[in-house]
């Protein structure tokens, strides 16, 4: 027989008795052994057609047996329908308060890969559109060719009409020759603050200081992909890179002023020379120099052979040494920290 049908007939054995009955007496009264009658009592304790009290068993009539699965079911779906109001709230709290909280955090870094000359075009000329205060900027070089810094200068112009600030970065590799002098000018006559340093890192904007844009090849802006990073929590790092640079670097009518005369021993060293040799003392070698300053690794080599030269030493580590045990040429280095 079947699980329902040992269950069947233990209920009609314990029915006919008509008393309670002993698990024992009632698998003798249907004819059954123990491992024959156990899934039939366990079939109808899960019906609720006996009722147990201690060892004796008792049948229940199957509409009282029925009444009280309903009420249990009743009770279960309650329970349930409980608990899935209770993971809706839950739910709910974590959706519209804890997820957006976590996303607004996660906003406060935003950094976008643009690619693309156009991309880049549009996305730089949205960000100048859209500047509210001030622009700084650092561009260690190579500089870009004449059309597009007279198209900056337009540019600058028409910002420094609409009361923004600008802040400008340019290395003293600039000031050799004459090729930059009137770009240079230009902007510090439009109203640009622009100040000379030694050497300079990267390429960088940084647009109200909230917005940043930066080359992703520190050593060649043109032809690279740029990072758009947004959000004060990476572009407060930025700030304060760009103001270190800016409190050690002199105003551009200064560094461009005439030096003193071919007879001074100031005159000794030329402004390139003296960024060779500050970025040669910084442990750079020939090809970063170069690339640092925009010059040819050729031009380096000459100005470090001078150097060589007028130190009398052997080796670049020994014209180190004796740069760092001269006053003169060491206080020139000085200054340009």
């Amino acid at each position: 027989m079947d699980e329902e049908q040992t269950a069947l007939a233990l209920y009609q054995a314990l029915r006919a008795h008509g008393e309670a009955m002993s698990g024992p007496e009632l698998r003798k009264a249907a004819g059954l052994d123990t491992d024959q009658a156990e899934p039939g009592l366990r079939r109808l304790r899960r019906l609720g057609l006996i009722r147990e009290d201690r060892d004796q068993l008792e049948p229940v009539e199957p509409d009282a047996a029925l009444i009280t699965t309903m009420t249990a079911y009743e009770a279960r779906i309650a329970e349930q329908a409980g608990s899935a109001t209770a993971f809706r709230q839950l739910a709910d709290s974590l959706l519209t308060v804890y997820r957006p909280a976590v996303a607004r955090e996660a906003s406060q870094v935003e950094v976008e890969y643009i690619t693309g000359p156009q991309q880049k075009k549009r996305s730089t000329a949205m960000l100048m559109a859209t500047t509210q205060e001030c622009i700084d900027s650092m561009h260690p070089g190579p500089m870009p060719p004449m059309d597009l810094l007279e198209q900056s200068l337009r540019h600058d112009a028409a910002m420094i009409k609409r009361g923004i600030r600008l802040r400008c970065l340019y290395p003293q590799s600039l000031l050799q020759g004459t090729r930059y002098a009137p770009y240079l000018r230009a902007l510090t006559a439009l109203g640009a603050e622009v100040r000379i340093v030694g050497h300079l890192p990267t390429d960088l904007i940084i647009q109200d200081r909230i917005t940043a844009v930066m080359s992703t090849n520190p050593e060649q802006t043109f032809g690279h992909p740029m990072l758009l990073i947004r959000g004060a929590a990476l572009v407060n790092t930025l700030n304060t890179i760009y103001e270190d640079y800016w409190l050690r670097a002199i105003p551009y009518e200064q560094a461009a002023a005439p030096g003193p005369g071919p007879g001074s021993q100031e005159s000794e060293l030329t402004t390139q020379e003296r960024v060779v040799i500050r970025l040669m003392a910084g442990g750079l070698s020939d090809d970063q120099i170069a690339r640092k300053m925009g010059i040819s690794r050729r031009t380096v080599q000459r100005d470090i052979t001078k150097l060589m030269d007028r130190l009398h030493a052997t080796s670049r580590f020994e014209a180190g040494l004796k740069l760092a045990q001269d006053p003169h040429l060491f206080g020139q280095l000085r200054r340009e920290r």
